[in-house]
């Protein structure tokens, strides 16, 4: 019998190896550990021909190890990138024919170009707006730090806008989101046609926009300013809608107004909201504006006190039948006279009311006094009607009928002498509970009209839907329309249109003799404005009707000269 570590064993040991190579994980550190030991038993002087066949058979059996393994890896390298490609969603086919190592260099080639193209199509989508396709706030950040540190090293200066649309809230609340959305992409396309390549439309989100003019001066700003506000001007054309998207402009300048990303984006958002309140179209920031916006966070909180501490007054404007020249009502307009900011615009603090809920108590507040001035007028032995503002907000509170109400119940005022105005803009916000809300205080009793017609997205024929007694054309129409004769045409075509569903008219803003003389030439009902008074204190109101000053001056027909009989 051979020894056991003799070359008459190997061959035995050979037919072994398949089995422990086909069992293992890595076959080729097994048959490598295998043949080395082997070889260190066979003693070195008794190699012979039956060991030079065995260690040719040991170096076959390694080249086949090897080869299988290779084969093994590539089958697992191709699943791989299979499962991957599938995870990602990328088309990878299969490729017919070919080594193993070729179509691995395909596959791995088609891989990569379509990671790259999904690297970047994920990069593009974080950094643009899905809506417009216009770089988003991210993007915008970026390419202002990037203009800033320019900027500092050339010395040079460069402009920031922050823009909002005026009333896009009722183009969706009335046409749709979809409407709203075709909406936001023409007025996306329409920026970007006055930018040169160099400059920068973004959208923040909304109905937001931002625009950076890298080494812009002020002078080009304003031009800027200009243009953007011509191009939005045009009426925009969806569908067979013409709508017309209004823009407010917030604009710095670096390094005037800041030296850092943060803080011009905020001194451009105050600029913005300024131009937006003052109805400016743009504005430059002002530091004076910093000292407004921190002082109106404060008001917020003090106007709910002014509320309940008495700390308001009414005055009121009186309106007069353009056929006979009679006051009939009076419009209540309230009024805060702040202890440390003085007189305080009701375009400054009611916006804060409505933002604050603090709208609701204040709207009573007015109701309440109105009323009882009403009552002190009829018992000094003057007659008025008294018309009453109502917020966006008060059409949304269904307890609001109610309230009134009691109200009108304390001070004994009949509510037919009561005309509650209420903005299109409100009726439009939320046209359903604005419905119900009305059709109640319809069924009090109380008179609705419908202040600033023509500034909004609704219709007459719309309007004729609700319990409304008139409307009031907005003063932005009636106080040039003897100068604009666009504007005399819109004026024209409300009060015919108005007369046909019969409605009564009010024009507010009434500033001339001319738009008076041209008012009454068109048939309007009742007219308001500077022309005819100032708002008054209640006392003085009454006083100024008691005094027939009005008819007078423009109603009393001239004294005729009696002739002295002789």
């Amino acid at each position: 019998m051979p020894a056991p570590n003799s070359a008459a064993s190997m061959p035995r040991r050979l037919i072994k190896l398949p089995v422990a190579v086909s069992i293992h994980k890595k076959p080729l550190l097994v048959l490598g550990l295998v043949l080395a030991g082997w070889q260190l038993q066979v003693h070195f002087p008794l190699i012979s021909a039956h060991a030079a066949i065995a260690t040719g058979l040991a170096s076959v059996a390694l080249m086949c190890g090897l080869w299988v393994w290779w084969r093994s890896r590539l089958g697992q390298i191709h699943a791989l990138l299979e499962y991957y490609a599938m995870r990602m969603g990328v088309p990878f086919p299969t490729p017919a024919g070919g080594n193993l190592l070729r179509r691995l260099e395909q596959r791995l080639q088609r891989f990569s170009e379509e990671v790259i193209a999904e690297t970047a199509a994920l990069e593009y989508q974080a950094q643009h707006d899905g809506l417009t396709s216009l770089p988003n706030r991210s993007l915008l950040l970026e390419r202002l730090e990037a203009a800033l540190q320019h900027a500092r090293s050339r010395h040079t200066s460069l402009a920031l806008f922050i823009m909002d649309l005026d009333r896009f809230k009722e183009v969706n609340d009335t046409l749709g989101h979809q409407v709203g959305d075709r909406l936001l992409q023409q007025v996306g396309r329409r920026l970007e046609s006055v930018l040169s390549e160099t400059d920068t439309v973004a959208r923040l989100g909304g109905d937001e926009f931002a625009v950076l003019l890298p080494g812009a001066d002020r002078e080009r700003s304003q031009s800027v300013c200009r243009r953007i506000l011509a191009v939005l001007e045009r009426p925009i054309r969806i569908d067979e809608l013409r709508l017309r998207a209004g823009i407010s402009i917030g604009a710095v300048l670096y390094p005037d107004h800041g030296a850092d990303a943060t803080l011009l984006m905020r001194t451009a958002d105050i600029a913005m909201y300024d131009a937006k309140r003052k109805q400016l179209g743009y504005a430059f920031y002002r530091p004076s504006e910093d000292i407004q916006a921190i002082n109106r966070l404060g008001l917020s909180a003090e106007l709910g006190e002014a509320v309940v501490n008495d700390e308001l007054k009414l005055e009121y404007q009186p309106m007069v039948d353009v056929k006979t020249g009679r006051i009939f009502c009076a419009e209540a307009l309230v009024r805060w006279c702040h202890p440390r900011l003085g007189q305080i615009p009701p375009e400054d603090f009611i916006p804060l009311a409505e933002q604050t809920g603090a709208i609701r108590p204040l709207t009573l507040w007015v109701i309440d006094h109105a009323l009882e001035q009403v009552k002190q007028w009829s018992d000094t032995g003057v007659q008025l009607c008294i018309s009453i503002n109502l917020s966006v907000r008060c059409l949304q509170d269904r307890g609001l009928p109610a309230q009134v109400q009691k109200l009108v119940d304390r001070h004994g005022v009949d509510p037919a002498n009561v005309i509650l105005e209420i903005t299109e803009s409100a009726i439009m916000s939320d046209p359903m509970t604005a419905r119900r809300v009305m059709r109640r205080l319809s069924n009090i009793g109380f008179h609705l009209s419908i202040d600033d017609f023509g500034t909004g997205y609704s219709s007459l024929a719309y309007l004729k839907q609700l319990p409304v007694d008139e409307i009031k054309i907005d003063k932005s129409f009636v106080s040039q329309m003897d100068q604009d004769e666009n504007d005399a045409v819109i004026v024209r075509a409300t009060i015919d249109l108005a007369h046909n569903l019969g409605l009564k008219v009010v024009a507010e803003g009434v500033e001339s003799t001319d738009v008076w003389d041209l008012l009454e030439m068109l048939g309007c009902d009742t007219a308001q404005g500077y022309f005819i008074r100032p708002p008054l204190a209640g006392a003085a109101l009454a006083a100024w009707i008691s005094s027939n000053e009005w008819r007078m001056e423009h109603w009393t027909p001239a004294p005729v000269l009696e002739t002295e009989v002789p």
